[in-house]
């Protein structure tokens, strides 16, 4: 291939990434947190030495921390993404159809679909976009092998999921087809204990029937050096699945991340305002130092340590200040805190605001951040964006093998989001007003509904039993059963009280 086309398959990417990538690096080390988002979005104060901010040596050769390698990261961003997670699948999907083998290894790395899903779910969240790429073990042409083979070696299509900074370039045409896709990597070579292990990266380009792979100098990543063909059995699409919608504006998560990042920053502040009172500075009359090495007899250095040991005493003259401590009052260090808790709030105030942009329905009011009904629109449509999404991959494996199983996915689009607490007591106090027996079992249901949804796993027979015993649940006085504030009365009371009915 001549060197120009080379150059520009080294070098191109699309517009889309070209604007969004770095962003959405940083979401994705916030999702993941740890020191590489610490390292990232830590930011050092106007001014700071590069002492407290890195640390250094000390005079004795022991070395000390500085204010980045002290900083930590509460997972907050990755605790939000778990959630958004546990509601789709708090219900596993329905795949009516598909073998017990790929549904618990659809990918070369052992994953089941669920969890394979899951990690698209977290992309879209923190992202908006990603995609799932369909690959399978080449075979020759004329090579036959029986499906016990296919089964036993894995010959069969797989899934991986690509992340958006993955996928670096693309083209969709009109119909919204995928023409081509061109995905970057890197290879860690380290077959042989005799050589010297090495990064090597790569870039592959998709199209239909085909895939390329392009090798870039191992001293040099901007030159490719060697370029390798792959016949591929699908001739009429490229095996790649968008879930989203690359765009260049801004992603929900964005306002997340930089709340987020005032909190690190805040916190690292607060922290070492603590850490400066446990070691205060302090401070003492000039004349205290020499009068020391008079008194004992010893030089500066031992002099200062022992004004800082607090075993010796300080002689102090006539018209000396006081010795004391530099170090920030305990109000400046708890108007940080004050600041941090609203921050905190703010942040998943904000997560409702943020999941309310992805649906087209009204908001009733910003103050209902996690409003039931928004989220609940917001969760189903985002339950159709992974149906969707699988179902394409479905379609893609069974194209490239006809002995792939075929499924039609069902994700649950009935979520209970509500809060377990309020609103047992919202039906607690409903149940202080005399109804019918039909409000009555209402109540109940919905009660026991809420302790489901806290993850009790509850045997389908048991299930069974407990919903015909609320059917048939008659004759009793809620208001007497209930106390106004929202506990049961005594038992004698519920006896009572049926034998009154």
């Amino acid at each position: 291939m001549p060197d120009e086309v080379l150059k520009v398959i080294s070098e191109r990417s699309n517009e889309v990434y070209n604007s969004r990538s770095s962003q959405i690096n940083i979401n994705i080390l916030g999702w993941k947190g740890g020191y590489p988002y610490i390292e990232e979005r830590l930011t050092r104060f106007p001014g700071e030495s590069t002492y407290d901010w890195d640390g250094g040596n000390r005079r004795d050769g022991s070395t000390y921390i500085g204010r980045k390698g002290q900083a930590h990261v509460i997972p907050y961003l990755g605790r939000i993404v778990n959630k958004i997670n546990q509601h789709v699948f708090s219900v596993s999907p329905k795949r009516e159809g598909i073998a017990p083998e790929i549904d618990s290894d659809i990918s070369s790395s052992g994953q089941s679909v669920d969890d394979l899903m899951s990690i698209v779910n977290s992309y879209y969240t923190v992202a908006g976009w990603c995609w799932i790429g369909v690959d399978a073990p080449q075979l020759g042409i004329d090579e036959q092998v029986s499906q016990l083979t296919k089964e036993q070696e894995k010959i069969r299509p797989y899934w991986t999921v690509y992340s958006p900074l993955e996928v670096v370039d693309w083209y969709i045409d009109a119909t919204g087809t995928v023409q081509w896709v061109v995905t970057e990597g890197w290879d860690y070579i380290a077959s042989d204990p005799r050589v010297e292990a090495v990064s090597r990266k790569f870039r592959k380009l998709w199209e239909p029937g085909l895939m390329t792979k392009y090798l870039y100098k191992v001293d040099d990543d901007s030159a490719i050096e060697f370029e390798e063909e792959y016949v591929l059995s699908l001739t009429d699409m490229v095996p790649f699945v968008l879930v989203g919608k690359p765009s260049t504006d801004p992603w929900g998560f964005d306002n997340l991340e930089g709340i987020n990042r005032t909190i690190l920053d805040l916190e690292s502040c607060n922290r070492q305002n603590f850490y400066n009172s446990v070691f205060p500075q302090m401070k003492v009359p000039a004349s205290i130092l020499d009068t020391t090495i008079q008194a004992f007899s010893v030089t500066a250095e031992e002099a200062v340590q022992m004004i800082r040991g607090y075993a010796y005493p300080i002689l102090m003259g006539e018209n000396d200040a006081e010795p004391g401590f530099i170090m920030p009052d305990a109000s400046a260090i708890g108007a940080m805190r004050d600041e941090l808790t609203q921050l905190r709030k703010a942040l998943f105030d904000s997560t409702g605001l943020m999941l309310q942009q992805e649906t087209k329905a009204i908001s009733s009011a910003e103050s209902k951040a996690w409003d039931f009904l928004d989220i609940m629109v917001v969760m189903r449509e985002r339950a159709k964006i992974l149906e969707d999404a699988e179902l394409k991959a479905v379609r893609i494996s069974n194209s490239w093998d006809s002995e792939f199983s075929v499924w039609t996915p069902k994700y649950n689009t009935d979520f209970d989001v509500s809060d377990f607490k309020s609103e047992m007591e919202s039906l607690t106090m409903a149940a202080n007003v005399s109804m019918p027996d039909e409000m009555v079992q209402f109540i109940i249901k919905r009660m026991f509904e809420l302790i489901k949804s806290q993850g009790k796993e509850i045997p389908e027979q048991d299930e069974k039993v407990i919903l015909d015993a609320i059917r048939a649940f008659k004759g009793i006085d809620m208001a007497s059963a209930f106390s106004f504030n929202g506990t049961m009365n005594s038992e004698d009371n519920i006896v009572e009280s049926d034998e009154t009915q």
